[in-house]
């Protein structure tokens, strides 16, 4: 363990993944205080945090990835590393048939233990929550933004780690310890609209993570993701959809 800490220490890429939690949280917490002195318009908000987003998620790993100002994808990280595969030797046609029906595979599982979870928690109560209406397009997204950001934090500690078990899991616990980092997060507990998508996402976050050790391929865990969510959307949330946060 000793070893480990001090490779990852004498590393770069655990600046990358040090940092981007504290950006996060810096940032949520910034917004989260700004909001609360002063609130903005609704479209001015959608903006900006679909910028903000755009930025934190993708940019940090398209630089360790090796983007500017680094000669492209020849950084700290590989494309592999992140699950980022094209079609070729490596990944032929067979290889990819097999990701893809496993990740259909997984998604119908963790279909139905999510399922199974919300009609077992909604059991007895009058006035259930539901999931806060978002257009298709949100939801697809926002997809991108997580898998991306999740396949960094997961991707950069296995090769901190030197160890693809090790470092997906320790990415998923990560993604959980900076969730609780942002006062909007924990506040949306109270909030039973906002506290059923928390607990959704942590839950994709984990098939997410075991799907990963499966495949080694981001795009079926994004695949994944996104049939399981519009499914869950449509099913549980109010029929007008209308311009939520990201």
């Amino acid at each position: 363990m000793d070893d480990w800490i001090q490779a990852g220490l004498a590393s770069p890429l655990a600046l990358f993944l040090a940092g981007s939690v504290l950006l996060y949280a810096l940032a949520t917490s910034t917004w989260y205080g700004l909001t609360k002195v002063r609130p903005t318009s609704p479209l001015h908000l959608s903006l900006a945090r679909l910028v903000g987003s755009l930025l934190f998620y993708l940019g940090i790993p398209y630089l360790a990835l090796g983007g500017w100002p680094r000669r492209p994808l020849q950084g700290l990280l590989s494309p592999v590393d992140l699950g980022l595969v094209g079609p070729g030797a490596v990944w032929p046609v067979t290889r990819w048939l097999e990701a893809l029906s496993t990740s259909l595979g997984v998604g119908l599982l963790t279909f139905l233990v999510l399922y199974l979870a919300w009609k077992s928690a909604r059991r007895g109560e009058n006035n259930p929550p539901t999931f806060p209406a978002r257009p298709v397009w949100m939801l697809l997204i926002e997809g991108l933004f997580l898998e991306v950001h999740w396949a960094f934090y997961r991707g950069g500690l296995a090769v901190l780690l030197d160890d693809v078990y090790l470092g997906v899991f320790a990415g998923l616990a990560l993604v959980y310890v900076e969730g609780g980092l942002n006062p909007s997060w924990r506040d949306g507990w109270r909030d039973p609209s906002q506290g059923v998508v928390h607990w959704f996402r942590a839950g994709l976050a984990l098939a997410s993570s075991l799907l990963f050790l499966l495949t080694r391929n981001l795009w079926g865990c994004l695949l994944m993701h996104w049939l399981v969510e519009i499914v869950f959307w449509r099913l549980f949330s109010p029929s007008e959809p209308h311009a939520q946060r990201i």
